[in-house]
């Protein structure tokens, strides 16, 4: 028996459609539309297994849909007509209607493939979702636990080691001013004022290593001043010139946006010290209505931005991916610009609406937005 011209056009309309999304119920609910159009199905049965040992059934009628999973394989009824999506694998699942013609049977036929590849590929990818979803996940939680651990060594260099080189050097000071007082003592007195003076750098290496891995400054003072700061120390330890410039009126940040930014401002920095041969480097906050802006500008030689990725356009650089995770991580926007011999510029940008990590946001203004 062959097929109508509606047939076929109703039979290419469904495969157009169901192509075109991922959600097993549109799949279901269109397949039962064309098979309820071109041969006046009623009801519609579809068991299909998308993981091993573990089955869902839909069923489809023209006043009501139900889904439900099963643990054990649902036989096909006997009554109605079934057509396998694999022949060699029944348990693979099947589709079966109320219908008995040969006409249902041949569109069931026709169907059931286009079916099964679509469950396949939404099968496919609602794994692809949930591995890159658990990846990112992951990436997160070591982003997080690393700025912990930062903000824990920082304390304790400051908190402990730091107060303990400070107490040494009061007590070398002690004992220095202690022997001067005696007689032909003063060369003792001179390696006890270069032991103080040993320590005083150490203690100033310390408290600089300490800024390095948590500002302290940034949770006292603030996004602004901790970037100041930032610039004092590359200008004090490098020869770039550094320039910081703040716009807007600045107010309070969230402690993830304020920790986010600072850390990509400090990326950024970095990159400049490393690689970019810069005499100048310009520091920008700006603060808007909205969010707040944060750019990273050099004079160095810039570099091809193509070197940034592979050929599967992802990003490669650790530290640009890193500043790109942690603003996707709070809903900012970030940008490279660049080219060779003409400087780069880093651009972040980050709303002041509360936002928890993860991207998701707490309150329904947030939501809308």
């Amino acid at each position: 028996m062959e097929l109508s011209r509606n047939d076929i056009r109703l039979l290419a309309g469904f495969v157009r459609r169901v192509a075109r999304t991922p959600q097993v119920e549109t799949i279901v609910s269109e397949a039962f539309e064309t098979l309820h159009k071109a041969a006046g199905v009623k009801s519609m049965r579809i068991v299909y297994s998308s993981a091993p040992s573990a089955w869902k059934e839909w069923k489809a009628s023209a006043v009501s849909a139900e889904v439900r999973p099963h643990e054990e394989w649902p036989a096909p009824e006997r009554k109605h007509l079934t057509a396998l999506f694999d022949p060699e694998n029944s348990h693979a699942g099947y589709v079966s209607v109320d219908g008995k013609s040969p006409r249902t049977a041949q569109l069931l036929e026709l169907l059931a493939p286009e079916m099964w590849s679509v469950l396949l590929l939404s099968a496919a990818l609602q794994r692809v979702q949930k591995a890159s979803v658990s990846e990112t996940e992951l990436v997160r939680e070591t982003i997080r636990a690393r700025d912990e651990e930062r903000r824990h060594i920082a304390r304790e260099l400051h908190d402990d080691l730091g107060q303990s080189m400070a107490s040494l050097k009061l007590s070398l000071k002690w004992a220095e001013d202690l022997i001067r007082q005696r007689p032909k003592t003063g060369a003792i007195a001179k390696e006890l004022e270069e032991a103080r003076d040993s320590v005083g750098v150490m203690l100033s290496k310390i408290r600089d290593l300490s800024h390095t891995l948590y500002p302290r400054i940034l949770d006292t003072l603030g996004l602004v001043s901790a970037v100041k700061e930032l610039g004092h120390q590359v200008s004090k330890y490098s020869s770039t010139e550094v320039h910081c410039t703040v716009r807007g009126k600045a107010r309070p940040l969230e402690k993830d946006t304020g920790v986010a930014l600072y850390r990509c401002c400090q990326e950024a920095v970095s990159n400049v010290i490393r690689h970019a041969d810069a005499s100048k480097l310009d520091i920008s906050i700006r603060f808007t209505e909205k969010a707040v802006h944060v750019s990273v500008e050099d004079n160095g030689k810039g570099f091809n931005p193509r070197t940034l990725y592979d050929s599967n356009a992802r990003l490669m650089s650790s530290g640009f991916w890193t500043i790109r995770q942690r603003m996707t991580d709070l809903g900012g926007a970030f940008r490279v610009s660049t080219a060779d011999g003409r400087g780069t510029v880093v651009e972040m940008v980050l709303s002041y609406l509360p936002r928890k990590i993860y991207g998701k946001r707490k309150d329904k203004a947030a939501h809308r937005r």
